[in-house]
């Protein structure tokens, strides 16, 4: 089982203190929290990197990180075109995968538009009949 979505958001704040602070809003199933980190760390190193060299980047600031008609939405200042291919690039995957588990999935529509592997969108299923 993931991390809650307080103690992901915690742990982001931990490990990426200069992208994440208290004004960040963080609102995705727990599938999605290691493409997340990673892109975090993509982001970061990208960013590093580039204030040892004569080109240092504007340090990301995240805004809010959320789902949105069943597509990843990363919101954020500063970077530059490498990263906004980066963030694009994570939305993309995102549309493939889980956000409960993190494995293949797809759309799913009925109700709220998720991505959801087939075994998620049976729980979903199920607990749609007895609503």
């Amino acid at each position: 089982m993931g991390l809650t979505m307080t103690d992901f958001f915690d742990t982001m704040r931990e490990k990426y203190p200069k992208m994440y602070d208290e004004s960040y809003d963080l609102y995705v199933g727990p599938g999605w929290h290691k493409l997340i980190e990673e892109l975090s760390h993509l982001i970061q190193s990208r960013i590093n990197w580039s204030i040892k060299t004569s080109n240092p980047i504007p340090q990301v600031k995240v805004q809010q990180v959320k789902e949105k008609f069943g597509g990843l939405r990363f919101y954020y200042d500063g970077g530059d075109d490498k990263i906004d291919g980066m963030v694009e690039m994570a939305e993309a995957i995102a549309e493939v995968t889980c956000e409960e588990c993190g494995k293949p999935g797809h759309s799913r529509s009925g109700g709220w538009i998720k991505v959801l592997c087939d075994e998620h969108e049976a729980v979903r299923q199920e607990k749609m009949k007895g609503d």
